[in-house]
């Protein structure tokens, strides 16, 4: 076994250690010295068009290192942040591939750690009014309690087994640690799909925990509609190509808004998934955008399956859905609707059965 197979082997100790808010990112640095040599380490979080750094880890005093290898943190498909190590000789190509393997599990670590918080945060605020209020009040505050919990325990005990998935499953597909025939590599990528799947469906808990706790912020900032859309076309290219969709944009490309960027990304993410989801192998979606002079205006139009109108308001509420075969937490629309009106904007939809979609979103101009 080479250097990098055995170091491979101690990835499994990002799920053995246990992290916490105090030492959560210097542990997480600790971990990959021991399977990459670099000499210092920061993590970074995005806001709008720009990072701000979180962490910075030293392992030695120099301030400039000639070589960096960067890697994007990502939860449901969206950046948020991103891991850089520095160091004065080049990375090999095998430690960048290790390095990919291991930021993919960071940040689920990271938003796993998150939840963990706000979970933490919304009970003390919930015992903190224990005092002096009546017995019924006392069962609610039980109830919340108990839920908060059982949500804290499932996340941790589903996210730890599918980061292990996904990462090793990521490894085995690139070829890292040996030569796999098609028929392996397509097994491989289905397990890994599906392994991304749940973990989608575990961090739409975590969103909807926040939003219903009121954790969520806004980072507003201008930037241009036109690339972050170009972005998300790039994440979902192999969903729509795989099903032959045409993908039409009426947007102009120096298109600006005010918003919150990686919120906005999210809503776009979920709807576009969405209508891939639900259109016909070689239809059409078009996103367009526009502006009026209170509102900027996005639609995401599909020529697929369509909704009945008596579903049209059912579908944003929470664990609701009208497809038996939609295998999802039903909490996709519920986050885009108040991702929304967290901006102070609104949804609509435009649909008939079997006659397509068009989800309408107005956002206010700052």
């Amino acid at each position: 076994m080479n250097e990098y197979q055995k170091a491979i082997e101690k990835i499994k100790n990002f799920y053995t250690t246990k992290l916490n808010d105090t030492n959560a990112y210097e542990k997480i640095f600790e971990i990959l010295s021991d399977i990459i040599a670099f000499g210092n380490g920061e993590i970074y979080f995005q806001n709008g068009d720009t990072y701000t750094p979180v962490f910075v880890y030293k392992k030695t005093d120099i301030c400039y290192h000639q070589y960096k290898i960067t890697e994007e943190l990502c939860s449901n498909s969206v950046a948020y942040g991103k891991i850089q190590l520095t160091r004065n000789v080049p990375f090999k190509k095998d430690e960048i591939l290790v390095f990919k393997t291991c930021t993919s599990i960071i940040a689920n670590l990271i938003k796993e750690m998150e939840m963990n918080s706000i979970l933490k945060t919304q009970l003390k605020m919930l015992e903190k009014g224990i005092k002096n209020k009546n017995d019924q009040y006392l069962k609610i505050v039980k109830e919340e309690k108990a839920k908060n919990q059982f949500i804290s325990n499932v996340s941790h005990e589903l996210r730890s087994p599918l980061n292990s998935i996904i990462g090793f499953t990521e490894l085995l597909h690139s070829q890292f640690v040996g030569k796999l025939n098609s028929k392996q590599l397509e097994y491989i990528n289905d397990i890994r799909i599906a392994g991304l799947h749940l973990l989608n469906m575990v961090n739409e808990i975590l969103d909807m925990s926040k939003i219903e706790s009121g954790a969520v912020k806004l980072n507003i900032s201008k930037f241009n509609l036109y690339l972050n859309i170009k972005e998300i076309l790039n994440i979902l290219e192999p969903l729509y190509t795989q099903k032959l969709l045409n993908i039409t944009l009426k947007i102009d490309e120096t298109f600006e808004i005010t918003a919150d960027y990686q919120k906005v990304q999210q809503i776009l993410i979920n709807l576009l998934s969405n209508a891939i989801k639900f259109t016909p192998k070689n239809g059409n979606i078009q996103l367009k955008a526009s502006k009026t002079s209170k509102y900027n205006i996005i639609s995401i139009k599909d020529d697929g399956c369509g909704i009945e109108k008596k579903y049209h308001k059912k579908i944003f509420n929470k664990f609701e859905q009208i497809a038996e075969t939609t295998n999802s937490t039903g909490l996709g629309l519920t986050i885009v609707k108040e991702l929304i009106e967290i901006h102070n904007g609104k949804i609509y939809l435009k649909s008939e059965l079997d006659k397509g979609s068009e989800f309408i979103i107005k956002l206010p101009k700052v």
